[in-house]
């Protein structure tokens, strides 16, 4: 019998069981403080990061008042700059003279491809939307060349697609078919090797285009006075007409997805069966008057390595991640908003925390290695609104928004890029006409 008891005491009978561990303390808030020129990122249960701020002044282009709005890093360090309002030359990064340099880019001569109503209806060699840059696994650099954006004057007004190959200093050009063209945002294709970009244009209306750079003719004199060659050019229209895609992205299976940017919605483009899916999204909380007009005003958009797309709302300050798995399997919940004016394919959605939503808009985003996903806060050039960046964290439980950029008014960055090597941070700073960066110390 007491050797019984004793195996009952050892087994645990009769015995009071352990009180339970306490929960482990929630880990303290994620925040951001600047000390000088240094950003410190602590707290959300995540390794502090501590960024170094700096930036470089891009040449001012004779004719032009160019503001950079698109960044793009390639495999040796160099950042290629697009700009709005760019005439005869685009520029880089040059990491061994640590400063931006001009790259001349051949060019329409007068009276130019594009036209504008800014100071009177006149034609211009000076392209409105130099909205998007990119680099291909190849290293060629592709950038667009738009035409004025709602552009009504009596002019022709047209876009264009460059390419430039550093090490051989070839260019390209493919003029895109049509007038009143805005050409936007571009994307690579990896699986197809082509490029595709949006278009938009009150007369022209939705495209999406693909581009076979082994195909199309390239046209340096930039000749319209003929309809461009549309070999190796193939074009889709939208659903919606005013759609006015900006972004492009295309995900491991070749779908391509798209920003419409006028009809507050995202969609989904299949090319081998032309198959047009579109999400819906809720009614913006924008207080700009364009914001209050179109919606959220959806505008770059990107594919998350687990698949998930995910995209900023320019007008509401929002990011956004969908689960794209539900649009591929044709799941009609995605088409529709509910009873409440929501989209049961969201899975989250993040407001930049203390948003002007009148004075302030999120611009671009960009993923670094450890899947943080970078945005831009631009502000105006004087008077409210203060530019800076933020970052939802990778398992999307939080977001941060760091103190607005050291320098004063009108830091306004807008296109973004990250070093897959050193992990920098790039943008561009539009209003200042600056290249800035994020130094990871």
């Amino acid at each position: 019998m007491k050797r019984l008891a004793a195996a009952l005491v050892l087994a645990g009978c009769g015995a009071k069981a352990p009180a339970p561990a306490p929960p482990p303390p929630p880990p303290a808030p994620l925040t951001a403080v600047l000390d000088g020129t240094r950003f410190t990122i602590s707290g959300g249960g995540l390794d502090p990061l501590v960024l170094e701020y700096e930036s470089f002044p891009i040449p001012p282009t004779p004719g032009t008042n160019a503001s950079p709005l698109a960044v793009a890093v390639d495999a040796k360090g160099r950042v290629w700059i697009n700009s709005e309002f760019h005439k005869g030359e685009i520029h880089w990064f040059d990491p061994a003279a640590g400063k931006v340099v001009a790259l001349p880019v051949p060019g329409a001569p007068e009276p130019g491809i594009h036209a504008t109503t800014i100071f009177g209806d006149h034609r211009t060699t000076m392209t409105m939307c130099g909205e998007d840059i990119l680099v291909d696994p190849d290293g060629r650099v592709w950038w667009t060349e738009g035409g004025g954006y709602l552009y009504e004057g009596k002019h022709p007004n047209h876009s264009r697609i460059v390419s430039y190959e550093p090490e051989s200093g070839r260019f390209r050009a493919f003029n895109v078919p049509g007038d009143r063209n805005e050409v936007i945002g571009c994307a690579w294709d990896a699986k197809r090797k082509r490029l595709w970009f949006a278009q938009g244009g009150l007369k022209a209306g939705a495209k999406l285009w693909c581009l076979d750079p082994e195909a199309a003719v390239s046209d340096l004199a930039f000749d319209f006075s003929k309809e461009p060659d549309a070999v190796g050019l193939q074009s889709w229209d939208l659903p919606l007409r005013d759609a006015q895609p900006a972004h492009v992205a295309v995900d491991p299976d070749g779908s391509i997805w798209y920003s419409a940017f006028w009809r507050n919605r995202v969609g989904r483009f299949v090319p081998e069966t032309g198959e047009f899916v579109e999400v819906p999204l809720p009614a913006g909380i924008g207080k700009s008057q364009p914001g209050k007009l179109v919606g959220g005003g959806p505008w770059s958009i990107l594919v998350a390595g687990d698949g998930s797309v995910v995209f900023n709302e320019f007008f509401d300050s929002t990011l956004t991640r969908i689960d794209a798995s539900r649009v591929r399997r044709g799941d009609p919940e995605c088409r529709v908003l509910d009873g409440q004016g929501r989209n049961a394919c969201i899975l989250r959605s993040f407001v930049v925390p203390d948003a002007d939503l009148e004075n302030e808009f999120v611009h671009s985003a960009a993923f670094d290695a450890a899947g943080r996903l970078w945005f831009t806060i631009h502000g105006p050039q004087h008077g409210p609104g203060r530019g800076s960046l933020g970052f939802v964290t990778p398992d999307w439980s939080a977001v941060v928004r760091l103190p607005t950029l050291p320098g004063g008014e009108g830091s306004a960055p807008d296109g973004i890029a990250i070093d897959p090597k050193t992990g920098d941070i790039w943008f561009a700073e539009y209003w200042r006409h600056r290249l800035g960066r994020l130094r990871k110390l």
